[in-house]
């Protein structure tokens, strides 16, 4: 008998990875969760003949229909739509920071799936999407990285009041993008013909963990559930530094490489013009620099640790599978 699995933002990067990936496996089935069912990306899935319902993670009733039935839900959660968004400015309290209020909504929202979740009859496993708390693991030296800790206190939140929930569930920490590398990320070309990447000071030569989000999270969410819950996954594809990283980016492109040009936070927020954006990721940069990307926490295990099959991308793959002909175009 196939086993349900509903994906929370399958129209998205992490929940199209989760559909993708189980839409290979003959023993599971799919239901995804979406707020925009006529959406392109959307229409594609159902043409695919993955079955989609429509459900607001603001809305704990939807969820509650939406999640019948499963035996896995796979679970993220939103920080950056309100804030990418013009109008949410109109709604911050007095004082509040836009980070703020994305941070209030997406714990929200974490909370409506474990209410959801912990009633779900029969629910087998629960996969979380999520990221450590940069204001716990720092001792309060980083508070402003706010996607990392409303994705952590959700967390918390399900351990605190469902433990029978908690028994359930796995936790994915997703790492950097490797997407991220295609919005050129400070990349120019200096007066001698070499080209240089932007990193804040320090940051350079601790290694990151990365992810091939759309190839390898379904694979690793896939080997979460094939053993017992409980473990918290640092969901990388691997883990390399940004000098080693640029310099086989250069090799692999025909470049000649300059290396690392090293600027403050200040000058960082300037390349992201997004107000809060900038500030959020450079702080969470400063963080991973300090104390780890997990914070140095001990449960942390990676997916080579589960003992599954798991295969991950490789750096050079991702380089060479990938066209970067319009990053190319503005180092000329």
């Amino acid at each position: 008998m196939s086993k349900l699995i509903v994906i929370i933002g399958i129209t998205g990067v992490q929940g199209g990875s989760v559909a993708s990936h189980f839409s290979t496996l003959p023993d599971w089935t799919i239901r995804g969760i979406t707020r925009s069912p006529t959406s392109p990306t959307a229409c594609s899935l159902t043409t695919r003949g993955i079955p989609l319902m429509t459900a607001n993670l603001n809305d704990p009733s939807s969820l509650t229909l939406a999640f019948a039935g499963a035996h896995t839900i796979f679970s993220t959660t939103d920080f950056y739509t309100p804030l990418y968004d013009p109008h949410t400015r109109a709604l911050l309290k007095d004082g509040q920071s836009i980070n703020e209020y994305c941070y209030e909504q997406e714990l929200t929202q974490g909370k409506n799936v474990a209410d959801a979740a912990a009633t779900t009859e029969g629910l087998q496993r629960l996969v979380v999407s999520s990221l450590c708390d940069a204001s716990e693991w720092s001792g309060g030296l980083y508070t402003g990285v706010f996607h990392f800790d409303a994705k952590a206190r959700a967390v918390r939140y399900v351990r605190d009041v469902y433990p029978e929930l908690a028994a359930k569930m796995s936790v994915v920490q997703v790492g950097n993008y490797l997407s991220n590398w295609q919005g050129n990320l400070g990349i120019w070309k200096g007066q001698d013909g070499a080209v240089y990447l932007s990193v804040i000071q320090g940051t350079g030569t601790q290694e990151r963990p990365q992810t091939n989000v759309p190839q390898d999270l379904g694979r690793i969410v896939h080997a979460a559930l094939q053993v017992a819950p409980g473990k918290n996954i640092l969901a990388a594809s691997f883990c390399m530094s940004w000098t080693e990283q640029f310099a086989s980016w250069c090799a692999l492109n025909g470049l000649k490489h300059g290396g690392l040009h090293e600027i403050t936070l200040e000058q960082f927020e300037k390349f992201i013009p997004i107000p809060g954006l900038g500030r959020e990721i450079g702080e969470m940069m400063l963080f991973a620099r300090d104390f780890g990307y997990d914070g140095g926490d001990p449960s942390v295990v990676l997916p080579g640790d589960l003992g599954v099959d798991c295969p991950l991308t490789s750096w050079e793959e991702y380089v060479k599978s990938e066209d970067w002909s319009e990053v190319l175009e503005k180092l000329k």
